[in-house]
């Protein structure tokens, strides 16, 4: 039987396998990451394409958002007034009367006492 001899890897030959296998592993992620990059590059463009075509819309007066916009939506609500009976008004009034006469008396005690 012959005698091989088997090459003995020395302390660069294992540094070389190292960066070897550390690069190979980088260009794996650099390519994942591009890849990643693209799709969310499509995903903006498609987003953007979507935003213009709305604002073109708005700008021509339709609704963006597709179908018909209902009468309701297109008229300002109106609020509906509150009905007071006429004894809460008379009320009011009599009270509104009372601090009247109170301010006016006070007025003429401040000015009498000048």
């Amino acid at each position: 039987m012959a005698k091989t001899r088997g090459r003995r890897t020395t302390t660069l030959d294992s540094v070389a396998i190292a960066a070897g296998s550390a690069l190979g592993r980088l260009a794996a992620q650099i390519d994942s990451l591009t890849k990643q990059r693209e799709a969310i590059t499509t995903e903006i463009q498609r987003y953007a394409r979507q935003a213009e075509g709305a604002l073109k819309g708005l700008a021509a007066g339709r609704n963006p958002f597709g179908g018909t916009v209902p009468k309701i939506a297109r008229k300002t609500a109106v609020r509906k007034r509150r009905k007071m009976s006429a004894a809460a008004r008379r009320k009011i009034a009599a009270a509104e009367r009372a601090r009247w006469a109170k301010s006016r008396k006070a007025a003429r005690k401040s000015s009498t006492a000048k």
